[in-house]
C-alpha cells in the first residue's frame, strides 16, 4: 500500500533542502530500461524513485554565455547546483534509511561510462538517466534537444534521483509533446551542430502510455566544447568520436568548457519573451511581478540571516548606483542591477605553529561551497519575487567588459574582508535593496550548557551520524602500540604532470609514513572528538551487482561522506573556537592510512582515522584493519577534532563482540586484489588487544590510490585500466602504470576497497 503521508514527508524534507521541484515515480516505470543504465538494475526490489530539481535562476541563463558560449560567467554556477544536488541525494536516502527503508542516492552528474558497456550501447551512460528520471516522476517532458522540460522553467533545471523501497506515492506524468513546439532555437544556435550533423533521426521512450520523443544525436559531438573544452568556434570535423576528439585536443588545445545552447535558447512557448537588449536568448516570464523597486523589509531580513545561518561570515549589501559612482560598472554581469549582496566564508583558526601538517582536513571546498550557497539561494529567493538574481564567484569571464567588472568586485572586495583563506562570491540583483553590512560573531559558550552534550549535539545537527570523543591519553596510548608495525612504511607519492586527456605521466617520490598522536598536532592536546558519516547501506550492498553492474553509487558515497565531514567541521570548529577552544581537525590522525582515488579527487580511505575512532567508542577494528560500527557496521568515513579542552570520554564499544565475525574468517584478505596484505599489528586500549592485518602501503595505493587495477572497481565503468603491480615495486614501476591508464576515464576514477566489500559487516555475502 502506498503512503501518502511518508510520500508527503519525504518530499516537504527535499523541498527544505533547497528543492524547486520534486516528484515520485513508481518503478514501474522503468521497465523498458536496460539494467546496465535503471533503477531497477541497481536496485531490483525497489518500489520508487524520488527526483529533485533545482532551477537555475533566469538570470544565469540570459546572461551567461553572451558574446561566446565560453563565457559561462554566472551560468558557472551550475557546477555549485551539482554540488547541492548531491547534498540534496545524500540527505535524502539518510531520511529514508532512518524512516526504516532503504536508499541509493545518484550523484548529479560526472559518474559515467564514455563508451559502449557490453550489451548498452548508450555512451556517457550514467547509473541512470536524471533526465529520463524526470519525465518519469511527472517532472518533465523531453525536449527535441534531448533536455527534459518542465512546465515552470522549461529545460533551466537540473535533477538529481534517489532510489528506495520506500512505497511513494507516483505523481501523474505529463503527456508528452506538449511542451516543446520544435522552434527550432537548438538547431540554429548549437555551436558544435549537433542537432544537423551525424543524428540519426529521433528516438522516444514509452510510459504507461506516454511518448516521449528526442533528437537521437552523438553525445560526442555535443562534448565537444561543453565536457572536452576544445573551441566551439574551429572547423569541427563531419564525424566525432573519441579518436577525433584526443586528436583534436593534441592538435588544437583546451579553450575551456561552454554553456550549452540549447539550454540557452530554449523554452516553453508560453514562458517565452523576447528583449534583444536585454539578452540573445529568450526570457523567461516569470510567475510573479514585483510590486515596487525594493521588496518589504522582511524580504531583506530572511536573505541575510540565511545568509548567515548557512555559515556566511561577512554579508554585504550595497547599491549598485554607489559602485558606478566609484567608477565601477556592474551592468555587463546584469543589465537591470540595482544592488550588489557580497558574501564571504572564512575557515577556522589554523592549527598553532609547530605542529605537523600532515592529514590535517583541507576545507576549501566546504568554505565554496557555503559561499556559493548564499549567493545561489539569495539570487534564487529574489527571483521568485519577480526580480532578477545572477550569483557570481570571482571569475568564469576572459573577455571584456565582463572579464574587467569582476575583477573590479574581486579587487575591492578581497580588499575589504582582507582573509587570503576567504571564499569570496556576490550576486547581483534588481532588487533595490536597503545597503548594510552584518558579520557572524561566533561567542562564548552559555554557562547552562554541557560542553559534551551539546558539541554532540551540533554534530548530530550539521551531518554527522555517530559522534565519540577520547580522552588525548587513551588515543595516544593506543597509536604508540601500533608504531613499531606502521612506522617508517614505505610510500610512493605521485605527482600528475601530464595533460588533461592526453597523457598520464607522473613524477614519482618516495616517502616513508610516520605515525602521528595528537600532540604532535596540538601540544596542548586534551581530548579528541571524532565524527563519523555513513554509507548508505544499499550503496555498499549494490556495488558491481545486479542488472547495473554499477560503481557509480558508491564511488559517490565515497566522496559526498567526507564533503559531509567537512561541511560539518567547517561550523563546529569555528563554535568551538568561539567556546575559547582550540581545534585542529585531522582525516587521519595517527596516519595509518591513505587515500583512495574518486571522480571527485583523493579522498581518505576506509583506513584512515580507526584508531581514533575505536578509542573514541565508535566500534572496533576488524580482522582486515577497518572499523566496524554497531548501528552501520563498515560503512562510516570518520574525521578527528582534536583540541585542548578537556572532555569526558565515552566507553569503549563492545570492541570483542563487534569482530566476532572475523574468527575463523579471511575475506578480506583474500579479496584484496593485489595481495596487499603483509602481516598483523595489535593496538592496546585500556587493557584491550585487538589483532589486525597490515598492508605493504605501495601495494595497497597502487589498487586504491592510483586506480590501476580492473577488479577493484575500475571495470564497472568500462575503464580500460588494468596494470598489475611487480613483485617489486618500484618508483619506475608506478610512473610506467600510471602511464598506461585509460586516457578518458583516468579523471574519473572510481574504485572500491574490495578488501571491505568481502567483509560480512559491510553488505551481504553472495560468494
Amino acid at each position: 500500500m502506498m503512503d501518502q503521508r511518508l510520500t508527503a514527508l519525504a518530499k516537504q524534507k527535499a523541498f527544505e533542502l533547497g528543492a524547486d521541484l520534486v516528484g515520485v515515480g513508481n518503478i514501474e516505470r522503468w521497465s523498458a530500461a536496460p539494467p546496465l543504465m535503471s533503477p531497477l538494475g541497481i536496485m531490483p526490489d525497489g518500489r520508487a524513485v524520488l527526483v529533485c530539481a533545482i532551477h537555475h535562476t533566469d538570470a544565469m541563463i540570459e546572461v551567461g554565455g553572451e558574446g561566446s558560449p565560453h563565457e559561462q560567467g554566472t551560468y558557472s554556477y551550475q557546477y555549485f547546483m551539482n554540488s547541492h544536488l548531491d547534498v540534496i541525494s545524500y540527505t535524502m536516502s539518510k531520511f529514508f534509511e532512518d524512516m526504516g527503508y532503504r536508499a541509493v542516492p545518484i550523484t548529479a552528474s560526472n559518474i559515467w561510462r564514455y563508451r559502449e558497456y557490453k550489451d548498452l550501447k548508450a555512451t556517457f551512460a550514467p547509473d541512470m538517466s536524471h533526465i529520463y528520471a524526470s519525465v518519469a516522476a511527472g517532472l518533465t517532458e523531453l525536449g527535441f534537444s534531448g533536455l527534459a522540460m518542465s512546465p515552470e522553467f522549461g529545460p533551466r533545471n537540473r535533477f538529481v534521483s534517489i532510489i528506495t523501497d520506500a512505497p511513494l506515492v507516483p505523481d501523474p506524468l505529463l503527456p508528452g509533446g506538449t511542451l516543446c513546439d520544435n522552434c527550432g532555437q537548438c538547431k540554429k544556435h548549437c555551436a558544435t551542430e549537433a542537432f544537423t550533423k551525424e543524428v540519426q533521426g529521433e528516438v522516444a521512450i514509452e510510459i504507461e502510455g506516454h511518448k516521449y520523443s528526442r533528437c537521437d544525436k552523438n553525445l560526442w559531438r555535443c562534448a565537444w566544447s561543453e565536457h572536452f573544452g576544445l573551441d566551439c568556434e574551429a572547423d569541427i570535423p563531419e564525424k566525432v568520436d573519441e579518436p577525433v576528439i584526443l586528436d583534436k585536443i593534441k592538435e588544437l588545445g583546451m579553450r575551456g568548457g561552454t554553456m550549452g545552447c540549447c539550454l540557452k535558447f530554449c523554452l516553453p512557448r508560453d514562458k517565452r519573451s523576447w528583449d534583444k537588449e536585454y539578452s540573445s536568448a529568450p526570457i523567461r516570464k516569470k510567475g510573479a511581478v514585483p510590486a515596487r523597486p525594493n521588496p518589504d523589509r522582511g524580504v531583506q531580513e530572511s536573505i541575510l540571516s540565511n545568509a548567515l545561518s548557512n555559515g556566511a561570515d561577512i554579508v554585504s549589501v550595497q547599491s549598485a548606483a554607489d559602485w558606478a559612482a566609484m567608477g565601477y560598472d556592474l551592468k555587463p554581469l546584469l543589465p537591470d542591477v540595482k544592488s550588489i549582496v557580497l558574501f564571504a566564508v572564512k575557515t577556522p583558526a589554523p592549527a598553532p605553529a609547530g605542529g605537523t601538517g600532515e592529514k590535517l582536513t583541507g576545507l576549501s571546498h566546504s568554505t565554496g561551497y557555503v559561499m556559493n550557497k548564499c549567493a545561489f539561494y539569495t539570487a534564487a529567493a529574489l527571483e521568485k519575487l519577480g526580480y532578477s538574481g545572477a550569483p557570481y564567484f570571482m571569475g568564469g569571464l576572459k573577455q571584456d567588459p565582463g572579464k574587467t567588472a569582476i575583477e573590479n568586485v574581486k579587487k575591492v572586495w578581497t580588499a575589504a574582508v582582507n582573509d587570503p583563506s576567504a571564499a569570496l562570491g556576490f550576486t547581483l540583483t534588481s532588487a533595490e535593496l536597503t545597503p548594510t553590512e552584518r558579520r557572524s560573531v561566533y561567542g562564548a559558550k552559555p554557562a547552562a550548557l554541557n560542553s559534551k552534550d551539546t558539541i554532540r549535539k551540533l554534530a548530530l545537527e550539521l551531518g554527522a551520524d555517530v559522534v565519540g570523543f577520547s580522552s588525548a591519553k587513551r588515543l595516544t596510548d593506543a597509536i604508540n602500540s601500533v608504531r613499531g608495525a606502521l612506522d617508517g612504511e614505505r610510500i610512493l607519492n605521485a605527482r600528475e604532470t601530464g595533460s588533461l586527456w592526453l597523457n598520464s605521466l607522473a613524477e614519482i617520490t618516495e616517502s616513508q609514513r610516520q605515525v602521528h598522536v595528537p600532540a604532535d598536532y596540538l601540544a596542548s592536546a586534551k581530548s579528541v572528538i571524532v565524527l563519523g558519516v555513513r554509507i548508505p547501506k544499499e550503496s555498499s550492498d549494490c556495488l558491481g551487482r545486479h542488472g547495473a553492474e554499477a560503481i557509480g553509487p558508491y564511488a559517490f558515497a565515497q566522496h559526498q561522506s567526507h564533503r559531509t565531514l567537512g561541511n560539518a567541521i567547517l561550523t563546529l570548529n569555528k563554535v568551538l573556537q568561539g567556546w575559547g577552544m582550540t581545534c585542529v581537525a585531522v582525516n587521519d590522525l595517527a596516519n595509518t592510512g591513505s587515500v583512495i582515488s574518486n571522480p571527485r579527487g583523493a579522498f581518505p580511505n576506509i583506513f584512515a582515522n580507526r584508531v581514533a575512532a575505536l578509542c573514541a567508542g565508535l566500534g572496533t577494528i576488524t580482522k582486515g584493519g577497518f572499523v566496524n560500527n554497531p548501528q552501520f557496521g563498515t560503512n562510516l568515513r570518520y574525521v578527528a577534532i582534536i583540541t585542548d579542552a578537556e572532555l569526558p570520554e565515552d566507553a569503549l564499544a563492545d570492541i570483542h563482540g563487534l569482530r566476532s565475525k572475523c574468527e575463523g574468517c579471511d575475506r578480506c584478505l583474500t579479496h584484496c586484489t593485489v595481495k596487499a596484505y603483509k602481516g598483523e599489528a595489535a593496538v592496546q586500549v585500556d587493557g584491550h588487544r585487538l589483532k589486525f592485518g597490515i598492508v605493504e602501503q605501495a601495494r595497497c595505493d597502487w589498487a586504491l590510490r592510483y586506480g590501476l587495477i580492473a577488479d577493484e572497481g575500475q571495470k564497472w565503468t568500462g575503464s580500460k585500466t588494468d596494470v598489475q603491480p611487480p613483485e617489486t615495486i618500484t618508483k619506475e614501476a608506478l610512473a610506467e602504470a600510471l602511464a598506461k591508464r585509460d586516457p578518458i576515464l583516468r579523471i574519473r576514477p572510481c574504485v572500491a576497497e574490495m578488501c571491505a566489500m568481502a567483509c560480512p559487516y559491510t553488505r551481504s555475502q553472495v560468494d
